[in-house]
């Protein structure tokens, strides 16, 4: 899953440094010595307090504050290149303080795509203090008073928000299977509209993990 991810992140246009954000437990052992393989940057850290372990990762190739931080979870396989570039858009044409994200009310979750300035995410290092917070990287900064959001729409649908193409469970691990191996080939280039489109044409799959409910910050 991790190779499919990082092969996927690979096709943006935007993205200059990829980084695994991984923890420095032993059990995560074989992420960091597939990345040392691979010659890919990685980063490990506090496996609990994300935020910080994130932050940290940001610090490690000297982040200043300006610089736009891309925040993407190794769960999704099916990360769509076009939709973090579409984010990246918005927030260079935005403001400095906000918060770009794509949408989960047009998209599935499994595609899910954070962006914001370095400064940002150093406010949420200093001032997020709930253990939600500090398990949750963006938590901080989305739910915040002033909080500035930008939500990527463009070439979404409503119809597909629940679909689920995220990997937590073993179904979810079986869904996405079978979304790659009927894409056969095109997998790697496959878009969010193709993918969609695939699962509304075949509505057995999705069946596959409807029953599973997504853990919330709360």
């Amino acid at each position: 899953m991790l190779e499919y991810h990082v092969r996927r992140v690979a096709k943006s246009k935007l993205i200059n440094h990829h980084i695994i954000a991984t923890s420095n437990q032993e059990n995560d052992l074989p992420i960091v010595e597939y990345c040392q393989q691979n010659n890919i940057d990685y980063y490990r850290g506090n496996e609990t307090d994300v935020l910080g372990r994130f932050y940290e990762t940001a610090l490690s190739v000297h982040a200043e504050p300006d610089d736009i931080i891309i925040r993407l979870t190794g769960d999704c396989p099916l990360i769509c290149p076009q939709l973090i570039d579409d984010a990246i858009k918005l927030q260079f044409s935005g403001e400095s303080q906000q918060y770009t994200h794509v949408s989960l009310a047009y998209f599935p979750r499994g595609f899910d795509v954070e962006v914001f300035r370095m400064r940002s995410l150093s406010e949420a290092y200093f001032k997020a203090l709930a253990p939600a917070q500090r398990e949750h990287v963006t938590l901080y900064l989305y739910s915040k008073p002033d909080a500035l959001i930008v939500p990527v729409t463009l070439h979404g649908n409503p119809s597909w928000s629940h679909f689920r193409l995220c990997v937590d469970e073993q179904d979810d691990f079986l869904l996405v299977e079978q979304l790659i191996c009927r894409l056969g080939e095109q997998w790697l280039d496959a878009g969010p509209r193709q993918i969609c489109e695939l699962l509304e044409g075949n509505p057995q799959l999705v069946t596959i993990n409807a029953h599973i409910h997504q853990r919330t910050a709360h």
